[in-house]
């Protein structure tokens, strides 16, 4: 069986450690906090409790997707390798990056023919992103090849049901998720939403809680 590799992003909700463990490379997002970019690496660049720290002092904190040609940039160096990809993106419903994926796959493949590039949406985002993800390693070990592995990708991407709760409505309204004008009342009424994802993998509100 040709060796190939399995990629996700750095939002799937997993420790570097356990990636590593589990032989999974992954490339950056990127955010901003008050303006300054720092690359999305496990807490190397800002650590995870001055991070939340600095949002709960109200500073403007926004993440930005993955451009095509970090894309290309990063998919071509195992190409080069002569190993095939078979990278798992975080939901189309919620960020652009799986679709500046595409155009980074068809741009490589026009110039590696002969390799495998494969890109699968995986509908999920955070914990669940990353437990499908671990899940792939897992059949990924048992034996599976790259098109029968992302096969099994597409067929379980579909049970990964995903369900948090926020009782502070700021970000959200800062991320656009809700309205600002709900986000205060929201806040007065003290409604915290039960948030989950539809078949796209949109972010929805499942329901509120008092």
């Amino acid at each position: 069986m040709k060796d190939f590799i399995l990629s996700c992003g750095s939002t799937v909700d997993l420790t570097e450690k356990r990636l590593e463990e589990r032989n999974i490379n992954y490339i950056s997002y990127k955010y901003f906090v008050d303006g300054v970019e720092y690359d999305d690496n496990f807490g190397k660049s800002m650590s995870y409790q001055d991070f939340y720290t600095k949002m709960k002092q109200g500073a403007d904190t926004k993440t930005t997707q993955i451009n095509s040609l970090e894309y290309i940039d990063y998919f071509k160096k195992f190409l080069e390798q002569g190993k095939d990809v078979l990278h798992i993106e975080m939901s189309s419903g919620i960020s652009g990056s799986y679709n500046s994926a595409l155009i980074a796959q068809k741009e490589l493949m026009s110039r590696y023919p002969n390799q495998k590039l494969i890109i699968i949406d995986s509908l999920s985002i955070s914990s669940g992103y990353g437990m499908l993800v671990d899940t792939l390693a897992d059949y990924r070990d048992k034996g599976l090849d790259i098109d029968k592995l992302a096969q099994k990708a597409e067929e379980l991407k579909t049970s990964v049901k995903h369900l948090c709760t926020a009782s502070d409505l700021t970000h959200f309204v800062k991320g656009g998720r809700i309205s600002k004008t709900a986000g205060i009342f929201g806040s007065i009424l003290k409604i915290c939403p039960a948030i989950t994802t539809d078949d796209e993998g949109r972010l929805i509100v499942y329901k509120k809680v008092p």
